[in-house]
């Protein structure tokens, strides 16, 4: 996704007036420790758990679309909003190995989803969702307009399956997802884990420098942009609550802490699901002695962090219903992610890490 949206460019910034980041020691940080860390105990792990919660959410979906009753649909619901979860971790590596070459990204979570579209799929019967044209109209945001948005209460939308070619695209929509990630996932557990872990060096194309710079996009685009900036409106236009993700099933705030939980742990170095840390850009940034304003930077990035989530906490469950009533604390959000990306792209990437850029960046920021 990040190859269509975005050409390849370097682009460096000024920091908001803050001072440039002195990183002492010579860096023979141990990379390839660092990359078995993401692989063994982060990437695989996160690839494993997110197929066994798209098997859930298949079992649940059968379940459903077999014996149409409220009871399923609130199964289905959970088990679906359970896989969404996993897939914000998930995400943080959609642009490296096979993820990157089946482009997955771009089919598993793009919104808004096009509901007119669907619905039109749904009355031809059309489920061929590998056509280029069609990726609007699956993954995610395509379930959370199926699973809430189809009918004006949960009755109506328990009786709309009732109609077969609605539990056909449904089924269709999780296959989908199914046959995205699997041979992602067999490709890390092939040849790909040594490829990665073997390419430790710091020029353009190793995995270090992919996965930062991945690692950042995802931060500034996935995240700040697309969960709350662009909605809000932040870089021109009118307030888009329709563009916010999950807008049907309104747990746009629990999806959004739930990424930062993701790309907090990976920061830190965190075992996938777990409290243990191995090596990181946390563990890489106190090698370095990395310091922002004479403070040790890893740190400082760890409190900005906090204060995001503290922030987004306070904000409406559901990001509509802020956006719609008082857009104020949902501003004050957005400048505590914000706050992050110059220590992201200049002090820890381009000072410490001396890593540039293989994006551009036009948000202005």
């Amino acid at each position: 996704m990040k190859n269509i949206l975005f050409a390849i460019t370097i682009l460096l910034f000024i920091s908001c007036g803050e001072d440039d980041p002195v990183a002492s020691n010579t860096d023979t940080f141990d990379r390839a420790a660092m990359l078995t860390n993401w692989a063994d105990n982060i990437i695989i792990p996160a690839y494993t758990d997110y197929e066994a919660k798209l098997g859930a959410l298949k079992t649940a979906t059968t379940t459903f679309t077999t014996t149409q009753n409220q009871s399923n649909l609130t199964a289905l619901r959970a088990e679906y909003l359970t896989a969404y979860k996993t897939w914000q971790y998930v995400v943080l590596f959609s642009s490296i190995g096979k993820a990157a070459e089946l482009d997955i990204t771009r089919w598993v979570n793009v919104y808004p989803t096009s509901a007119t579209t669907i619905e039109t799929n749904i009355t031809n019967g059309s489920t061929n969702l590998n056509l280029s044209s069609t990726n609007t109209q699956q993954g995610f945001p395509a379930l959370d307009y199926l699973l809430y948005g189809v009918g004006i209460d949960d009755p109506a939308i328990v009786a709309k399956y009732s109609t077969a070619n609605y539990s056909t695209y449904l089924i269709a929509v999780v296959d989908r997802l199914i046959a995205l990630n699997t041979p992602v996932l067999n490709d890390w557990n092939g040849v790909y884990r040594n490829t990665f872990v073997t390419s430790s060096g710091n020029t353009v194309g190793s995995s270090v420098n992919v996965m930062v710079n991945d690692y950042i996009f995802n931060y500034e685009k996935y995240f700040r942009v697309y969960k709350l900036g662009g909605p809000l409106a932040i870089f021109g236009g009118s307030v888009r609550p329709e563009e916010l993700e999950v807008y049907y099933g309104k747990q746009s705030r629990e999806l959004c802490l739930t990424a930062l939980d993701a790309i907090e742990n990976f920061f830190s170095g965190k075992h996938y699901s777990s409290t243990t840390e191995g090596d990181s850009f946390k563990s890489y940034l106190t090698y370095l002695d990395t310091k922002r304003d004479g403070q040790a930077l890893a740190p400082v990035m760890l409190a900005q962090m906090e204060s995001a989530r503290t922030k987004i906490n306070l904000l409406n469950s559901d990001f509509a219903t802020q956006l719609n009533t008082d857009t104020a604390p949902a501003n004050t959000a957005y400048t505590e992610i914000q706050r992050l990306v110059p220590m992201l792209k200049i002090d820890m990437m381009d000072q410490a890490f001396n890593i540039k850029l293989d994006y551009i960046d036009n948000d202005g920021d």
